[in-house]
């Protein structure tokens, strides 16, 4: 019985071995048929969600990098990639599917948009930023979209930082340029530009060079006077004129600063159309490379702009010398009407360079400007459609303007200033009265008179130059559409008085018909008007044409009123 009951107890011990090795079943004695993969849980270097370092004095683009970390790194990431997998692994776990937790769909804050499943594109990198040629396109855009839920909250100084910042990340960076309105349009998003030195250094070396160019011509001149041939210079002058009459307290220089001045104007303006895009989407931007890229393009446009400006001063005070004085009497009337028409079209050739710079601050002056023409009697819609190019501003506009300022203007302007010098040569030169009633007979030669020129050329340089230098001539930014009334809503300076005058009635009476019988009033002078006598000619204020000063000085005082209450803020 005792042998029965072991061989049962063996057997089924036995049995459960066997099964437990067939099954599997037993944890002791099992051995692994494979090794099992290892799962790893990825992980994310914080750090790099770690605020960057302040920097003192910071850069625009340092300033740029504060902002980004706080505003955009959520979403474009650390360095500029994008949402990429990898970035989303600093996320917490319920927010890793942007589109799932709602904040990107449909249901996004009013005030956003809605980020298509594709991902937010990458800000720096091989093919970002593809849709943006230069630096202000990528600022509007940041400006008028940035950020997520609160687009348009950033200031304009946070989005020049913000493009600034980007442009470092694409390596892009200009260094120690500051981004804005003026400048940005200048600096391409795909393209590294280095701006150049400083120009005031260039500047100031130019001015001491003429001052001692001058110093010493003068110096020379005084301690050996001329004695051969006259050169062409000294042809333009008659070999000898009136001592008196030669003194800048009578003549004040007018007359050939307007010529020096012209002359700055044909140079610099020559130099310029190297640069200058006669388009609209690239004039302005032209423009702002000009001022901010070229080497001493900023000094070149700033001696344009202020000769412009300058010349249309100088060439009124000339205008209202020759009458206080009556110099205009026979056999110089025509030459007066010459005159008269020159300033005319010296303040037309102004304000089509000031509209060729195609920025804001153009907008309203062009737009007003041109309505203008609309209403003139008869004639008005197709002498608008002739200036304009079109039923409204536009791509037309902006080449026509440009014609009309290099070449019909520009030509119109020299071929005056041609005829009125050789006018005032043949006329018999600087008015005087005749050698029998001269009180002084003192004369100079051609030599003192141009040695005299010279200098007051360098001194009129001089001043030109440290105003290029110190007062830079304005810009603002491109021009985006002409469907809104945009920019400074003032017209040029010198026009600043006939918009005054726009307040107090009809646009064509105030705008046009009062500007057109000022012009004529200034030039028929001579002719509906009594002259000076000769004898009283050479002095100012002489007694013969008394009515004609009055006249004059009266328009020349209103026209400076209404330009400075213009001039004033509304």
């Amino acid at each position: 019985m005792r042998r029965t009951i072991f061989f049962i107890a063996t057997g089924i011990l036995t049995f459960a071995f066997l099964a437990s090795n067939f099954t599997g079943t037993s944890t002791a004695l099992q051995q692994p048929t494979s090794t099992p993969a290892i799962s790893i849980t990825p992980t994310f270097d914080s750090s790099r969600l770690t605020q960057p370092p302040t920097v003192y004095p910071p850069a625009q683009a340092d300033t740029g990098g504060q902002i980004y970390w706080g505003m955009c790194m959520s979403c474009h990431g650390d360095k500029g990639q994008g949402l990429t997998e990898d970035w989303k692994n600093s996320f917490p776990p319920e927010e890793k599917n942007c589109w799932d937790s709602g904040c990107h769909a449909s249901d996004a804050p009013a005030n956003s948009f809605v980020i298509p499943q594709t991902g937010i594109p990458a800000l720096a990198g091989a093919g970002a930023l593809a849709r943006f040629s230069n630096s202000f396109e990528l600022y509007r855009h940041i400006h008028e979209n940035m950020p997520f839920g609160r687009a348009g909250s950033l200031t304009s100084q946070e989005a020049w930082s913000l493009t600034a910042y980007i442009l470092r990340m694409n390596d892009r960076e200009a260094k120690g340029f500051t981004l804005d309105e003026t400048s940005g349009a200048a600096i391409s998003v795909h393209h590294k530009v280095t701006p150049p030195e400083s120009q005031t250094p260039g500047g100031l070396i130019l001015i001491g060079a003429l001052i001692l160019a001058a110093v010493g011509v003068n110096t020379y001149s005084k301690l050996n006077p001329p004695s051969g041939k006259p050169n062409f210079f000294h042809h333009l002058h008659p070999p000898t004129i009136p001592e008196v009459q030669s003194r800048f307290r009578y003549t004040l220089g007018a007359g050939g600063a307007a010529v020096f001045l012209s002359f700055i104007l044909l140079v610099t303006g020559l130099l310029e159309m190297y640069y200058y895009v006669p388009t609209p989407k690239g004039a302005a931007i032209s423009v702002q490379t000009i001022t901010n890229l070229v080497p001493f393009g900023s000094l070149i446009r700033n001696l344009h702009f202020w000769s412009a400006q300058f010349l249309v001063i100088v060439m009124s005070i000339h205008l209202l010398r020759v009458t206080l004085t009556g110099a205009y009497a026979a056999p110089r009337k025509f030459n007066h009407v010459l005159g008269v028409a020159l300033l005319a079209f010296i303040l037309l050739l102004d304000f089509t360079g000031y509209v060729l710079r195609w920025d804001e601050g153009i907008h309203w002056a062009l737009v007003v400007g041109a309505n203008m023409l609309k209403t003139v009697p008869f004639i008005g819609e197709g002498l608008y459609q002739f200036v304009i190019g079109g039923s409204e501003p536009g791509d037309s506009t902006l080449i026509r303007f440009y014609a009309w300022h290099i070449f019909g203007l520009t030509l119109g302007a020299v071929i005056l200033i041609v005829w009125h010098a050789f006018r005032v040569r043949r006329d018999g030169g600087i008015a005087v009265p005749p050698p029998t009633q001269r009180k002084e007979h003192e004369r100079i030669s051609r030599f003192d008179l141009v040695r005299r020129e010279a200098l007051a050329m360098t001194v009129a340089a001089v001043i030109l130059i440290l105003f290029s230098l110190l007062i830079p001539a304005p810009i603002k930014q491109p021009i985006t559409a002409f469907n809104t009334m945009g920019g400074d809503s003032q017209a040029p300076w010198f026009f600043l008085w006939i918009q005054y005058l726009l307040k107090f009635g009809d646009p064509f009476v105030m705008g046009i018909l009062i500007p057109i019988v000022v012009v004529f009033v200034l030039g028929s002078m001579p002719y509906i008007l009594p002259n000076a006598k000769s004898e009283e000619l050479g002095n100012w204020f002489p007694r013969g044409n008394r009515i004609a000063q009055v006249i004059a000085v009266l328009i020349m005082a209103i026209i400076l009123m209404l330009t400075v209450l213009g001039a004033i803020p509304n």
